[in-house]
C-alpha cells in the first residue's frame, strides 16, 4: 500500500522554497512521501491547449523550480514535482484528493515569483476548502521544536489536540496546551448577569477533560496554560512570548458555510501570527445524497 503523502505548493519564491524544507523535515518524521506541486497558468481555454506543445513550454519553468528546490533539498527526485494547470488552490486540493494527502502545506503570506503566489489569499482558500490539515509556513520558520495548540471546548478540540501531539511526538518538540475564555457575548440590549469565576470554574474543568482525553498528548505537553482574552489575539500573543515555531489550531466545527466566513478565529491567525500555523479541518461524514449531488472536481492539464 502507497504510503499517503504530504503535498507541498511551489512556486519558485524563497517562501515556497522554505514551506518545501520544513515540509519535507515533517514528511521524514513521520515517514510520509513529500510532494511538490506547482499550480501552472492556463494559457487557452480547457480543450483547446495544443497539448504537444505543454510539455516543452512548461519545461523551463520546471527547471527553474527543480534548481530552487534542489538548492536547498539536493536529494529530491525529479518525479517528486507535479506540474498542473489551474488555480493554486483548486489544483492543490485536487491533488490533495486524488493522492489521499495526510497534509498541504504554503509558504505564507507572500506572493511568489512565478506568475502568482501561494501566500495570503491561497491560504485562506485552503483554509476552508480541505479536508485535511494545512500547514501554512512562515517566512521565518526553520526547524519546529516549540508547538502551541490552542484548544477549545468545541467538537474541533479533540482532533487539533490529537495532531498537536501526533506532530510533536514525530518532531521531538515541546507542546504547550493553551486554552482561551473569551469574553461573554448576548445578542440584545437587555443586561444579563454573568458569573465569571462559574465560567472559569467550567472552562478550566472542560479543559483538563479534553487534554485527559488525548493520551498521547501526555508525552509532549510540557505545561498548560488559561488565558482570558479574545482568541486570535490572545493566542498570538502566547505564541509570541514562549516564541513557538508552530501554532496549531482547528477549523471551528460548524460546517461549510461558517467556514466560508471571512474573519473567523483561523483566518484572523494566519494574518496575525508571526509563527507557522497548522490548521487542523473537522471532518464530518457526508450523506451519500449530498455525496451524488457534488461535482466532480476540476482538473487541470497534467504536465510531467
Amino acid at each position: 500500500m502507497t504510503p499517503k503523502p504530504i503535498i507541498v505548493g511551489v512556486d519558485g519564491s524563497a517562501e515556497s522554497v522554505r514551506a518545501a524544507v520544513v515540509a519535507y523535515h515533517l514528511a521524514g518524521a513521520v515517514k510520509a512521501p513529500c510532494l511538490f506541486v506547482y499550480a501552472a497558468p492556463e494559457l487557452w481555454p480547457p480543450g483547446l491547449a495544443p497539448l504537444a506543445m505543454l510539455p516543452g513550454m512548461y519545461d523551463g519553468v520546471r527547471q527553474q523550480l527543480l534548481a530552487a528546490l534542489r538548492a536547498a533539498l539536493p536529494d529530491i527526485e525529479e518525479s517528486a514535482l507535479i506540474v498542473r494547470t489551474g488555480r493554486a488552490g483548486e489544483v492543490l486540493v485536487n491533488e490533495a484528493k486524488r493522492r489521499g494527502a495526510i497534509l498541504v502545506a504554503v509558504g505564507g503570506r507572500r506572493h511568489g515569483a512565478l506568475t502568482r503566489g501561494l501566500g495570503g489569499s491561497t491560504a485562506h482558500y485552503l483554509a476552508r476548502a480541505l479536508d485535511v490539515p494545512l500547514l501554512s509556513v512562515s517566512p521565518t520558520s526553520e526547524t519546529l521544536r516549540r508547538v502551541l495548540v490552542a484548544v477549545d471546548l468545541s467538537d474541533a478540540g479533540r482532533p487539533t489536540l490529537e495532531a498537536a501531539a501526533r506532530y510533536a511526538s514525530a518532531l521531538g518538540a515541546q507542546l504547550r496546551a493553551l486554552h482561551v475564555i473569551e469574553p461573554v457575548r448576548f445578542p440584545g440590549v437587555l443586561p444579563v448577569p454573568i458569573d465569571e469565576s462559574e465560567i472559569e470554574r467550567q472552562s478550566r474543568e472542560g479543559f483538563e477533560r479534553a487534554l485527559a482525553a488525548v493520551p498521547a498528548a501526555g508525552d509532549a505537553l510540557v505545561d498548560r496554560m488559561v488565558v482570558r482574552g479574545v482568541a486570535p489575539e490572545a493566542i498570538a500573543e502566547a505564541a509570541a512570548r514562549w516564541r513557538a515555531d508552530l501554532v496549531v489550531v482547528g477549523s471551528h466545527g460548524k460546517g461549510w458555510a461558517n467556514r466560508m466566513l471571512i474573519g473567523s478565529t483561523t483566518e484572523r491567525l494566519l494574518n496575525l501570527l508571526p509563527a507557522s500555523v497548522l490548521v487542523v479541518p473537522i471532518t464530518r461524514k457526508r450523506s451519500r445524497a449530498k455525496q451524488s449531488r457534488r461535482r466532480p472536481p476540476r482538473r487541470g492539464i497534467v504536465v510531467v
